[in-house]
């Protein structure tokens, strides 16, 4: 299977569908295991949910192939757990390539494990999972009924919302303020039902933790998890309560819990990332 087998034969059938969900053109499935290749992107900072993103694609459409559904309704796949670690710090190169697949746990459960790979030594750079609860068509309707849209959503917005970052008296907490999300800013995320990808407010999260740190040392991700209790819907103002801690000399803890402005808890994320004094 090929990435336009993928295209016509799996997209359209889960909930996620063009523009939200990110393939490359070149997957090739073998059996249950994927292969691909990507070349000359940034994954740096906040930009490394482009690589989860990526990721995430290729695992709702490995999980689709698994179920060998015949029934052409949609299957929506719902991340409920992901973890990447980056397990070289070597300079990213231009060509990485993607392996792995993904497994049942059961008809409600299933899990994708990747490994993004330099292309020339095929040394592991990144370990990712991701944990997913896989819901029919009428259970997703029936359990997000409140979410239902059904107004037109013409073109894509690429620009995440603005967000802004409130210093406290504790040195070791602050928070951030993330804009609502609007329709066309979650456009394929679930069609008529939009919910806020996770991989959007991880973006913003990270770009305003960046923002925080500045520019002078050198950081750089060395993990990021995300536990998601519950959707997170557009048109909705995030607070996201950020704890921070350095637990070793170069080694800076996160972890920032994402609610509402009325105190409602959706996801938490925890960050470690590394610095390195500039010379």
């Amino acid at each position: 299977m090929t990435t336009t087998d993928i295209k016509n034969s799996i997209i359209p059938y889960i909930g996620e569908t063009v523009p939200y969900i990110n393939i490359p053109e070149n997957i090739i499935f073998n059996g249950h295991t994927i292969e691909t290749e990507i070349s000359g992107q940034d994954f740096s900072n906040e930009n490394l949910t482009h690589l989860l993103k990526i990721l995430a694609s290729l695992g709702s459409c490995s999980l689709y192939k698994l179920l060998n559904n015949s029934s052409k309704e949609k299957i929506y796949f719902l991340g409920e757990k992901l973890r990447i670690r980056k397990l070289s710090y070597r300079p990213i190169p231009d060509t990485i390539t993607i392996t792995g697949g993904s497994y049942l746990e059961s008809k409600r459960k299933g899990k994708s494990c990747l490994n993004v790979k330099d292309k020339q030594s095929g040394e592991i750079l990144y370990s990712f999972e991701l944990d997913y609860y896989i819901i029919s068509q009428d259970s997703f309707r029936l359990f997000y009924k409140d979410f239902f849209n059904d107004t037109p959503i013409g073109t894509y917005d690429e620009k995440l919302p603005e967000g802004k970052i409130n210093k406290t008296k504790d040195h070791y907490q602050l928070t951030i303020s993330i804009m609502p999300f609007t329709l066309n800013q979650c456009k394929g995320h679930f069609e008529n039902y939009p919910i806020v990808p996770f991989v959007f407010i991880a973006n913003c999260v990270l770009r305003e933790i960046f923002n925080f740190l500045g520019n002078r040392d050198i950081y750089e991700i060395d993990s990021l998890e995300g536990y998601a209790s519950k959707a997170m819907p557009i048109g909705t103002e995030f607070q996201v309560e950020v704890f921070q801690q350095k637990f070793l000399r170069n080694l800076i803890y996160f972890k920032c819990e994402i609610k509402d402005t009325s105190g409602n808890s959706y996801a938490v994320i925890i960050i470690n990332i590394k610095s390195e004094t500039q010379k």
